[in-house]
C-alpha cells in the first residue's frame, strides 16, 4: 500500500511542464524551400540517419516516421529512418552518442524509456546530451485477444490472481510498462511474467497469435488491431474514453480501477534527439523543419486518427519536459520496486523537491 501511496504521489505531481495539452509556439513557420542546391543543403556530405529505439511498427516508430516525412519535404532532403532496439532504447542511444557529433546522426525514443535509463543501468545519457524535439503525448492502451476469456479489467484481475500470468510489453522500463506496473499495484496484483517483444506492436501481435493473453503498448501502435477487431482494448490511459471508427468507446482507466484518477499524466512524448554539441546550424534547421511538419495536414491528420496530441515541445521547453520525465519515471519505477538504482544516487529529486532553476545548471557542468 505504501507503494502504490508513493506511486499515486509522484502521479499526481509529474508533468507539470506538459499537461497534456497542445503547445502554441506563436512563431511562424517559414515556407518549405523550393528546391534544395548543394551549398543550401543541410547535410552536404551524405544523408543523415535517424535511429529509432524499438523495433517497425511500435509506438515510437509510428509516431517518428510520419514527422520525418514531412520535415524532408521541407527541407528537400533525404532523412534516413532505421531501427535498433534493445535496452528500452539504450543500444540505439549509445551507438548515436559514439558516432561523431556532426548533425548526421539522430536518435528517436520514447521518453518515459529515456527517462529510465539511469536507475536502469542501460545507459549514463540523459536529457543533458541532447537537444530534443517532441511532438506528441499520447495514452496507452491495455489489449486482449476478442476471443479469448478475458473481457474486462476485473476478468483480467481475476487471471492474474490464479498465478503469475504472461503479459507482454514492448519494452522493459518503456513508458506503457510503467504505466502498467502503476496500474497492477492498484489493483492488488504483485507480479506477473512479462514477455518483452521489442515493440507495442509486436506485443500486440502475440496477443492477436494467442502467444499472449494480455498487452499493453502505445495505442497508436496498437489502434489497427483494435479498429479491424483483432484486439480489444480494455482501456486507454487518457482521462477520458475513446472513440473507435465503429462508434464504440473504449473506458479510460480512471473509470475502472480505484485510484487511477492520476493514471493519464503520465504521459509520454517520442522526440526525435540530436547530440547538443552538434553543430548549431543543423539543430536549427532540424527545429525549423520539425516545427513546419507539426503544422502540415498529413501530421495533424495522423495525430487525429492515432489518438495523439501535439505539442511541440522545443528548446528549453524541452529540456524542462524531459528532466520532469527523468524524475518521475525514475521515481515511480524506484518505488514500485522494478529497480535498485536510487534515482537519489543520480542527483535525481522527488518531483516535489524538483527545482527547474536548479536542475537546469547541470547543463552547465
Amino acid at each position: 500500500m505504501k507503494k502504490a501511496i508513493s506511486i499515486l504521489l509522484v502521479l499526481m505531481l509529474v508533468v507539470m511542464l506538459a499537461g497534456c495539452g497542445t503547445a502554441e509556439t506563436g512563431e511562424e513557420t517559414p515556407e518549405p524551400n523550393e528546391e534544395a542546391s548543394g551549398d543550401e543543403k543541410v547535410w552536404p556530405k551524405t544523408t543523415p540517419t535517424v535511429t529509432i529505439g524499438f523495433g517497425a511498427g511500435g509506438g515510437t516508430d509510428t509516431a517518428v516516421r510520419p514527422v520525418v516525412a514531412e520535415m524532408e519535404k521541407y527541407l528537400g532532403e533525404t532523412i534516413n529512418v532505421l531501427n535498433q532496439d534493445g535496452g528500452a532504447s539504450a543500444v540505439a542511444a549509445t551507438n548515436v552518442l559514439n558516432k561523431p557529433h556532426d548533425g548526421y546522426s539522430m536518435f528517436a525514443t520514447g521518453s518515459g524509456a529515456f527517462a529510465g535509463f539511469g536507475v536502469n543501468g542501460t545507459s549514463d545519457s540523459t536529457w543533458v546530451d541532447w537537444a530534443s524535439f517532441h511532438a506528441f503525448t499520447g495514452p496507452a492502451a491495455i489489449v486482449v485477444n476478442p476471443n479469448g476469456n478475458i473481457k474486462s479489467m476485473d476478468d483480467l484481475k481475476d487471471y492474474y490472481s490464479k498465478g503469475t500470468q504472461n503479459f507482454a510489453i514492448g519494452s522493459f522500463g518503456n513508458g506503457p510498462h510503467v504505466q502498467i506496473e502503476a496500474i497492477l499495484k492498484l489493483m492488488g496484483i504483485d507480479s506477473v511474467n512479462y514477455m518483452t517483444l521489442g515493440s507495442c506492436r509486436d506485443a500486440g501481435i502475440a496477443v492477436v497469435s494467442g502467444d499472449a493473453e494480455v498487452a499493453i503498448g502505445s495505442f497508436s501502435a496498437l489502434i489497427d488491431f483494435v479498429n479491424a477487431g483483432e484486439l480489444n482494448a480494455l482501456c486507454v490511459t487518457t482521462a477520458d474514453g475513446w472513440t473507435l471508427s465503429n462508434g464504440e468507446t473504449i473506458p479510460s482507466i480512471t473509470t475502472l480501477v480505484d485510484g487511477a484518477q492520476d493514471i493519464p499524466q503520465l504521459c509520454e512524448t517520442w522526440p526525435i534527439m540530436i547530440p547538443r554539441d552538434a553543430p548549431q546550424n543543423i539543430i536549427d534547421k532540424v527545429e525549423e523543419a520539425f516545427k513546419h511538419a507539426l503544422t502540415t495536414d498529413a501530421v495533424k491528420k495522423f495525430a487525429e486518427e492515432t489518438g495523439y496530441i501535439i505539442v511541440g515541445y522545443t528548446g528549453e521547453e524541452a529540456d524542462k519536459f524531459y528532466a520532469l520525465q527523468t524524475a518521475a519515471y525514475s521515481w515511480v519505477q524506484y518505488d514500485a520496486g522494478l529497480v535498485e538504482i536510487s534515482p537519489e544516487e543520480l542527483g535525481l529529486s522527488r518531483l516535489e523537491d524538483f527545482d527547474w532553476e536548479v536542475e537546469k545548471q547541470k547543463l552547465n557542468k
